[in-house]
């Protein structure tokens, strides 16, 4: 039986996603910890993964459908308006909720010898499952109003990947820097919340003025997500161009991992 020997030597950057695999496992049970935490003691439990955006999508639906009508073409508003909730929401809890991960999980840390970035790939997975459990909604959705699907929504996938890439990238770096600086978890709920009116979550990207339009896919990957969802849902055009804003996505990701990795020899110092 093979033995682990655990210093504070930095392993290469291969041998650390090989830990990561050989510690999977617990990626499930940390998520497993943290829907029971979340839900188990409520009365309404999971359902509370749909009672939110549903508040939400009343809220969007009274003053920007009923009161300020907002033309979204052929897409009912209700559908158009959820439908970059569900990516959106998707994106802050894995901000939320992952970003924080380990100033929130200190005692566990402490005690425990794993490869901590487990910690907010669980995170990430709760997130992902409240996804799916929204976008089953949005599904019901569409077929109460009797939209027809495209036949690109084969490609949903790719949008979810789209989005787990982004959220995990900002999630990995606000790790790195709220265990040195921890004004910065103050700062979260504040860029989340500015976030959504720079998004075209519950507008259509027509009513940002074309020149400025560009710059919002360009800085903004979510943004780009969220219409590239809409494209596979309702048959809706799609600029592929903006699809080059996810190649910085890629590089910070890989770079945040890197740090992480290096980071953990002296994790303990900084909690």
């Amino acid at each position: 039986m093979g033995r682990t020997v655990i210093n504070n030597k930095a392993d290469k950057f291969g041998e650390y996603l090989r830990s990561i695999y050989e510690y999977r496992r617990l990626i499930v049970s940390f998520a497993k910890r943290d829907l029971k935490a979340r839900f188990v003691q409520t009365k309404l439990g999971v359902l509370w993964m749909i009672i939110q955006p549903l508040i939400a999508l009343a809220i969007f639906t009274i003053f920007f459908d009923q009161l300020i009508q907002l033309e979204t073409g052929d897409v009912p508003y209700v559908a158009f308006a959820f439908s970059g909730m569900t990516i959106w929401y998707f994106f802050t809890n894995m901000v939320n909720s992952a970003g924080t991960a380990l100033t929130n999980s200190q005692e566990l840390i402490r005690k425990v010898y794993f490869p901590k970035i487990l910690l907010p790939i669980s995170k990430v997975l709760v997130a992902t499952i409240e996804f799916f459990v929204a976008f089953s909604l949005l599904i019901v959705i569409m077929l109460i109003l009797g939209m027809d699907f495209s036949p690109k929504i084969v490609f949903l996938p790719v949008a979810i990947i789209m989005t787990v890439l982004v959220g995990s990238c900002v999630a990995i770096w606000l790790n790195i820097l709220t265990i040195k600086k921890r004004d910065m978890q103050h700062f979260i709920p504040y860029l989340t919340n500015f976030g959504i009116w720079i998004t075209p979550v519950f507008y259509p990207t027509t009513l940002i003025p074309e020149a400025f339009r560009d710059y919002i896919y360009y800085v903004n990957p979510i943004a780009t997500t969220i219409d590239f969802l809409r494209s596979m849902l309702f048959d809706l055009p799609f600029e592929w161009m903006y699809c080059v804003s996810f190649l910085p996505v890629f590089f910070l990701l890989i770079l945040g991992i890197r740090i992480f990795k290096n980071m953990e020899r002296n994790l303990v110092d900084f909690l």
